[in-house]
């Protein structure tokens, strides 16, 4: 199986020395590649979940068909009988993450009703949870988000959508806080949702460099819910 290594020193024999990143991210493959062969997963769902693996840990420009078919269990041929192309495998994984991410948050908030100030609270734990229990979701979205520029039109409209989604959940939130009186007027609500935005991603990110460590997520879960209601409040 190919990985992409980079060598940072020479051992004493001169072979060169795979970085500590990039030993855990070929374990981790590992573990996964042998979940996915002794699992009755059907075809589809291996290879989407050998990709997913790869985007995370390696990045949608450094990680091959042939990677994900030998950790799929399957040819390369077999990859390309059910996914067209490398881009169709992407934008299949982040239709994944779409429907976690987003809609299951949307769902959530909007079973249950209650004020605008409950259903922002309610966003900000189910994208907590959604991050919790996937963050390699969060890996990809953060990754190929850096990546759109070398990637096709079409990631990129799928990328987009997601973020857009994400908006239009909080625009619908905070217009309806205005009308109730829960909200203060003083600010548009396109930019306020921009600044929820770039704390939500924000957050996100310094939680995922923490090795996804729980204290840092509670602790940032709290911070980023009184950070928003802040910012619609005042």
């Amino acid at each position: 199986m190919k990985r992409s290594t980079i060598a940072t020193s020479q051992a004493p024999s001169g072979q060169r020395k795979t970085p500590a990143r990039t030993q855990k991210a070929n374990a981790r493959a590992a573990r996964v590649g042998l979940m996915l062969a002794e699992s009755n997963l059907p075809t589809t769902d291996k290879i989407l979940e050998a990709a997913a693996e790869f985007f995370a840990s390696h990045g949608y420009v450094n990680s091959t068909l042939d990677d994900v078919a030998a950790l799929a269990g399957f040819t390369k041929g077999a990859v390309y009988y059910y996914f067209k192309n490398k881009e169709s495998l992407l934008v299949e994984v982040l239709k994944g993450i779409e429907i976690r991410s987003i809609d299951t948050t949307t769902a959530k908030i909007n079973e249950r009703g209650g004020s605008s100030t409950d259903r922002l609270e309610r966003f900000v734990r189910y994208q907590t949870r959604w991050a919790a229990e996937h963050p390699r979701d969060l890996a990809i979205l953060m990754l190929v988000s850096a990546e759109t520029a070398h990637t096709s039109q079409r990631v990129r409209a799928q990328v987009l959508k997601i973020y857009r989604k994400l908006a239009a959940v909080l625009e619908e939130i905070i217009e309806s806080g205005k009308k109730s009186g829960e909200f203060g007027r003083s600010q548009k609500t396109r930019d306020t949702v921009l600044y929820l935005q770039a704390v939500h991603d924000g957050n996100m990110m310094i939680w995922y460099r923490s090795g996804t460590d729980p204290e840092i997520g509670r602790r940032l879960a709290s911070v980023t819910l009184v950070g928003f209601l802040r910012a619609v409040k005042d």
